[in-house]
C-alpha cells in the first residue's frame, strides 16, 4: 500500500469520527435545548402535584397545545376524573421525554395522546412519527402494563392545510398501530371535522386557523367521551 494511499485512509478515518463526534454533541445539545425549552412547564405540574396530589387511576390527556386548551375537559369528560396535562407545542419526540415525569407516576388506568401536529410542521415524516409513538407504547407496556392508549387523530386545520396529505398518512399509520395492541385504540376525530371536499370545516377553528374553538372541541368531545363512558364508567 502507497504512503499515499495510507495518508487518504487515515485522513478518511478522521473526518468520519470527527463528523460522528460533531452529531453526537450537535444531538445532546439539542436535547439540552428541548429539555430547557420545556423544563418550566414540566416543573409546574410537578410543583402543582406536589401542592395537590392528583388520585391514581384517572384519565390523562397529554400532547400539544390542542390538549392544553381543552379549557372545558373536565366538564367534557365528567363524572370520569381527568388529568390534562398538555404542554405547548410539543412533538411526540418531546412527550417521550419527559413521560417518566407527566405520565407514569401518575399510574393512569388510560392516557389519550394528541401529538403530530407539531412534528409534521417541522418537516417529520411519518414513519418517524410513527416510531416515537410506538416507543412511547412500548415503553407503557413496559411500566404500566393495564393502562390503556388513545391516540387522538391529527386534526385538519387551515393553517397547515397544505401538510393535510402527510397528516393523514400519519392518521392511517397510527390507525395501524393500534390496530396491533388489544390496549391501544385510536380515535378518528378528524373526519368529523372535514367538509365533504375534503378541507378543514372554518366553523371549527379561531382565528389563527389552527387552534380549535369550543364547535371544534364539541366533535372531539362527541368521538372520545362515548368511548371513555363506555370503558371507565363505574
Amino acid at each position: 500500500m502507497s504512503v499515499a494511499v495510507k495518508h487518504r485512509r487515515i485522513f478518511r478515518f478522521i473526518f468520519i469520527s470527527l463528523a460522528t463526534c460533531a452529531a453526537t454533541v450537535h444531538t445532546a445539545e439539542n436535547h439540552e435545548v428541548v429539555e430547557s425549552r420545556w423544563e418550566p412547564a414540566i416543573q409546574q405540574f410537578e410543583a402543582a402535584d406536589e401542592a395537590n396530589p392528583p388520585p391514581k387511576n384517572a384519565i390523562l390527556f397529554t400532547g400539544s397545545s390542542s390538549i392544553v386548551f381543552w379549557r372545558s375537559l373536565t366538564k367534557d369528560m365528567a363524572p370520569l376524573t381527568v388529568l390534562n396535562r398538555g404542554f405547548g407545542g410539543s412533538q411526540m419526540f418531546e412527550l417521550n421525554m419527559f413521560r417518566d415525569r407527566i405520565v407514569t407516576p401518575y399510574e393512569p388506568r388510560a392516557v389519550l395522546i394528541y401529538e403530530g401536529d407539531n412534528d409534521v410542521a417541522a418537516g417529520k415524516q411519518p414513519d418517524e412519527i410513527v416510531a416515537e409513538y410506538r416507543d412511547f407504547v412500548n415503553h407503557l407496556y413496559k411500566h404500566l402494563p393495564d393502562t390503556d392508549i388513545y391516540f387522538i387523530a391529527v386534526k385538519p386545520s387551515i393553517l397547515r392545510a397544505h401538510l393535510w396529505s402527510t397528516m393523514d398518512e400519519v392518521n392511517k399509520a397510527l390507525q395501524e398501530l393500534a390496530d396491533e395492541h388489544d390496549h391501544v385504540r385510536f380515535l378518528d376525530t378528524s373526519t368529523p371535522m372535514l367538509n365533504e371536499d375534503g378541507t378543514a370545516k372554518a366553523g371549527l377553528l379561531v382565528e389563527d386557523g389552527l387552534h380549535m374553538n369550543a364547535n371544534g372541541y364539541a366533535i372531539w368531545t362527541d368521538v372520545v367521551r362515548p368511548v371513555l363512558m363506555s370503558a371507565y364508567r363505574e
